[in-house]
């Protein structure tokens, strides 16, 4: 017996594997099997996830610590933890949290403790193999903290390929899962009995994908609105500064805006309050301090996300954010939008010319383009892909089941493996 995790950076699912039958998906958040990887934690040792983790999160009025996309933080060496009241935790004591959350709901649904896991992975976590193998490592290690005894990796647009196989005829198949942390593609052949390595002709990817897109939304359009203009002179200094790049690209990545809460960088924020010459940064300091002591981070960003699939349906659309403290409507035209993503799309279509470098076929030879992930529903990347490959080849998958069954397949040919 197997769970198969799809631990995401968006969105975490999980399926039941046993020997004879189908994979199962598990419910995780009330009636579907898609969990927000969300966390909220209002006092120490209590955690909520999903949207129970929002709803506990807006009860809070700001009090306790909000996570999201925490698979981010997996290939950073200099991530070493963050304070949680009082305790210091680890990324891997973090991503335990709502991996145990996951295995208790789904021991109780089949009825008893399932100890084998396989997990997903992006084809690199990281351009550096040390950090792509610490990532790695951190991940076994949050699994073995929640009593999975047997790990097995799978990486994960492998896996959305797993879906396409035992096709009768030979056929070259580009999976594309673009997810809100990275952005993979994975070349294949399918067709024969059996899916083995010699299948994969190319397996690229790239740390660029929807939180970047909506990161550069915040930095282009939003950000103004919380300082990123303000203006301020040190004490016995001369020199007109701006607000500093660090902080800025804090705030300017949904999943290190949670950090600006950080003793340091709170200290460092109030000193530039102090030191602030603009006529109008008293007004964005006060914006940029609600957001981060009411942690406001995440519906800042919902509010984005809202307005980037907008722009995917109209020419135009207002980016709105009202509660007592921030007071912002910010006009976003869609021509605007996308020439600000233009750097985030390319790095992501580089990518994808690397997976026709490795296997040496030419667009023109591919037989079917499979989307998978929540990026790849944004109108401008398929788009793109239809640019390149014409509609008719285009198959556009379930957007967040498809990696999660893939892996349920790959288990199902471990125990298959055992058996014979």
């Amino acid at each position: 017996m197997w769970y198969a995790i799809d631990f995401g950076t968006s969105n975490s699912l999980l399926s039941y594997i046993e020997a004879g039958q189908a994979p199962k998906l598990i419910n995780l958040d009330k009636n579907t099997p898609i969990l927000r990887s969300l966390i909220f934690t209002p006092e120490k040792n209590k955690f909520f996830f999903g949207s129970e983790a929002i709803d506990k999160y807006q009860e809070s009025a700001g009090d306790g610590r909000f996570f999201r996309s925490l698979k981010k933080f997996l290939p950073e060496p200099g991530f070493k933890g963050t304070e949680v009241f009082g305790e210091r935790m680890k990324i891997e004591d973090l991503i335990a949290t709502i991996l145990r959350d996951m295995k208790t709901k789904a021991d109780e649904q089949v009825g008893r403790s399932v100890e084998n896991v396989v997990l997903g992975r992006p084809a690199l976590y990281s351009l550096d193999l040390k950090s792509d193998k610490l990532a790695e490592d951190r991940m076994r290690r949050a699994a073995e903290l929640v009593g999975f005894k047997r790990i097995e990796f799978c990486p994960e647009p492998i896996a959305a390929g797993l879906n396409v196989e035992n096709t009768s005829s030979t056929k070259n198949v580009l999976v594309c899962d673009f997810g809100g942390g990275t952005s993979d593609f994975t070349l294949l052949k399918t067709g024969g009995e059996s899916f083995t390595k010699e299948n994969v002709l190319g397996l690229s990817g790239v740390f660029v994908a929807g939180d970047a897109i909506d990161g550069r939304i915040m930095r282009d359009f939003i950000s103004a609105h919380f300082g990123k203009n303000i203006t301020y002179k040190a004490p016995m200094g001369s020199n007109v500064l701006r607000f500093p790049k660090m902080l800025l690209s804090k705030l300017c990545n949904p999943a290190h805006i949670a950090f600006l809460k950080e003793r340091d960088t709170w200290e460092q924020l109030k000193e530039l309050e102090l030191w602030s010459v603009g006529d109008e940064d008293q007004r964005y300091f006060s914006q940029l301090f609600a957001l981060i002591e009411q942690q406001l981070g995440y519906p800042v960003y919902a509010q984005i996300e809202k307005s980037k699939i907008e722009l995917g349906e109209k020419s135009s659309t207002i980016y709105k954010f009202n509660n007592s403290s921030i007071d912002i409507e910010q006009a976003i035209h869609r021509s605007e939008f996308e020439l600000a993503v233009e750097p985030e799309l390319e790095t992501i279509f580089s990518s994808l010319e690397k997976v026709f470098e490795q296997s040496t076929l030419k667009y023109s030879d591919i037989d079917e383009v499979r989307i998978t992930g929540g990026t790849g529903q944004m109108p401008l990347v398929q788009k793109k892909l239809v640019a390149l490959f014409g509609e008719e080849k285009i198959i556009r998958n379930d957007a967040f089941q498809s990696v999660v069954q893939g892996l349920g397949h790959y288990a199902q040919k471990l125990i298959e493996k055992e058996t014979r």
